[in-house]
């Protein structure tokens, strides 16, 4: 199955931010299959606009997302997405692409939880809190939900097994 197959549904997808490095983020496009959860880059780093002098806000601004910040497809960006559009999602050359996708089997979740309360320096981005993975090796995953999308929705879809 390759992404430009898979059937999108309400349950099966979300996008969501994740930070790393304490100050840098990444954008994900989230793929919930039976047996897999499956995070694609979408976006690089994104920042809201600021800044004092031209320099800052300059930059801010290239790195800011723009149009409907309700809608999550927003924050995606189609250059990362067509560079997997026809990688095997089944196995795991999505890795070998890049180095930021991730896959986590679903067997090796341990737990699923969503936090309401809003992610600080999120600025005017809307989100529904977080979703937190942690899984049977003692690793947590946060992941900011942007956009127009429930928090609690996707962990509970995160915790059904197929």
């Amino acid at each position: 199955m390759t992404l430009k197959d898979y059937e999108f549904t309400d349950n099966n997808h979300f996008i969501a931010m994740e930070y790393y490095n304490l100050i840098m983020n990444r954008t994900y496009l989230v793929l919930i299959t039976s047996n897999k959860i499956i995070g694609i880059l979408g976006n690089g780093t994104i920042s809201t606009e600021g800044g004092k002098d031209i320099l800052t806000k300059t930059i801010t601004r290239m790195m800011s997302v723009r149009g409907d910040l309700s809608n999550p497809f927003s924050y995606l960006k189609n250059k990362y997405l067509e560079e997997v559009q026809n990688i095997d999602l089944e196995n795991n050359d999505i890795l070998i692409d890049n180095k930021s996708n991730f896959i986590i089997n679903r067997q090796d979740i341990k737990n699923v939880y969503y936090d309401p309360k809003k992610k600080f320096g999120m600025g005017k981005y809307p989100h529904d809190g977080k979703v937190f993975i942690e899984t049977n090796d003692n690793k947590k995953r946060e992941f900011i939900i942007l956009g127009n999308q429930s928090g609690q929705e996707i962990a509970e879809s995160l915790l059904i097994r197929k």
